[in-house]
């Protein structure tokens, strides 16, 4: 097909134009107008067809790093775009999902599996370990990097997965043994200052919590615990 031969307004999708302020529009755009570029660098910039101010504005020394992501987005089967959420499948068939921010000044949500059962099997875990419901994966673009920088490396590691995992699983859920508050605290975090418990394991706790928690009957779950600094000795005399 030669260049004359190709006019890409024509292969515009106006069914589209109700989302033109979004992702899913400007990853449409980008597409159309590279379809017929013979090689995998995509350098056309679909200027004349970005209407809203936060489309407008991207500079220009940032257009060809948002036309690099968008060709991995628009080669990658695993990837799907509607609006501005992104679903991301990664190599064990677990989904990501998140959504651009309105301005493309960033993403929100990065919503994951959830639950027993839902670490992939491929991660070589033997211990039962799971993500707690309501656990995010807080990975931010970084301060200083360009949006589509760093939203090329969060699809790569999501395709991937095993960062993502690895991100989860270095979290756990723990309880204060004395106010019975839960928190998510870091895995190293918690090997200095927590403890698992069980009922054959009850000399784990420490004396100064074993002694505060005795107040409360209520039965407890085996698992982790820790004292957390409200219910800890330096804790404020008024709490």
């Amino acid at each position: 097909m030669s260049d004359e031969a190709y006019n890409p307004v024509e292969h515009i999708d106006w069914e589209l134009v109700d989302k033109d302020h979004t992702f899913e529009w400007l990853v449409h755009l980008c597409e159309v107008f590279n379809r017929n570029e013979e090689t995998d660098d995509w350098a056309i910039w679909p200027e004349d067809f970005l209407w809203h101010p936060h489309q407008i504005s991207i500079p220009e020394e940032h257009r060809q790093m948002w036309l690099n992501v968008i060709f991995l987005i628009f080669n990658k089967h695993e990837i799907t775009i509607s609006g501005n959420k992104i679903s991301v499948i990664g190599k064990f068939g677990s989904e990501f999902k998140f959504e651009m921010m309105p301005d493309l000044s960033d993403w929100v949500g990065i919503e994951h599996p959830q639950g027993a059962n839902c670490i992939p099997e491929q991660m070589g875990l033997d211990d039962g370990s799971y993500i707690p419901d309501g656990f995010e994966l807080c990975w931010d673009c970084p301060e200083g990097i360009p949006t589509p920088v760093g939203l090329y490396s969060l699809i790569i590691a999501l395709l991937d997965e095993t960062k993502a995992w690895e991100y989860l699983l270095s979290w756990r859920f723990v309880e204060c043994w004395i106010c019975r508050d839960n928190r998510p605290m870091q895995r190293q975090e918690f090997e200095r200052v927590g403890w698992m418990y069980s009922d054959e394991e009850s000399s784990a706790i420490p004396a100064y919590s074993r002694i505060l928690g005795s107040l409360d009957k209520r039965p407890r779950s085996p698992g982790p615990y820790y004292c957390c600094w409200w219910c800890g000795p330096n804790a404020p005399d008024h709490h």
